[in-house]
């Protein structure tokens, strides 16, 4: 992946990417001389909503089957702590319809159309999410170099347990992303491990699904790659 490439790296990321162009595009149609219901325009659409479904699924039936095997566990070993939160997901009703393999190649197919209308700015690509912020580490697009490794755990107590490697490094920078964020957020410059995530719930009562992701600092710069993400499950 070229260090200057728009795309975002993992899933959630990419989810959250389609989903920002599908609705901001609307707005930006008559700057890029095109209409709504361009077929590319309204299958991208499509794409958007049923990469999310599939990425919110995905990520429901991820802690189910981490609840699932800790009462397993528990059952097997024992133990003081008795795991709660067993769930068995169903799919929900209106899921999108499946679309044609390729959400992938067709989003860069039309992000390649609208960076050519006569009208695209660099301030509509902002918008649309198809230019990459300044603000993000260059070398989190970097192919290679020594990357954090994240554990995280959704706490009884509520929030989240992360603890990252460190390696040759300072600090970590740990982002998060929930539902709503158009990009991760730092959360903090971590000089020790483990960090707590206690942020309450967007909405009380609802699990929902935090992704970490982390990058090495040192001499207060970002070195080294962004790594993997991990998503954990919180409920309380």
């Amino acid at each position: 992946m070229s260090q200057n490439d728009y795309m975002a790296t993992d899933d959630q990321g990419k989810a959250s990417q389609f989903t920002r162009f599908a609705s901001e595009l609307p707005g930006q149609l008559t700057a890029l001389g095109l209409v709504a219901t361009d077929p590319d325009i309204v299958q991208q659409a499509l794409d958007a909503a049923r990469f999310r479904a599939l990425v919110d699924f995905g990520s429901v039936m991820q802690g189910a089957a981490q609840a699932w095997t800790a009462t397993k566990n528990h059952e097997r070993d024992g133990g003081d702590t008795v795991p709660s939160g067993q769930t068995l997901p169903v799919l929900p009703a209106n899921f999108p319809a499946p679309v044609p393999p390729g959400i992938v190649p067709r989003f860069r197919a039309l992000v390649k159309r609208v960076k050519a209308c006569p009208g695209y700015t660099t301030a509509i690509g902002e918008t649309l999410g198809i230019e990459r912020p300044q603000s993000q580490p260059a070398s989190d697009m970097d192919s290679e170099g020594p990357q954090p490794v994240l554990r995280g755990r959704a706490l009884d107590t509520g929030g989240a347990e992360i603890k990252s490697t460190k390696g040759g490094a300072e600090a970590v920078d740990l982002y998060c992303q929930r539902d709503g964020d158009a990009a991760p957020v730092l959360l903090m410059r971590c000089l020790h491990f483990p960090y707590i995530d206690t942020r309450p719930l967007l909405v009380a009562g609802k699990p929902e699904k935090r992704t970490y992701t982390g990058m090495f600092i040192r001499h207060n710069q970002p070195y080294g790659r962004m790594s993997a993400s991990i998503t954990v499950i919180v409920s309380a």
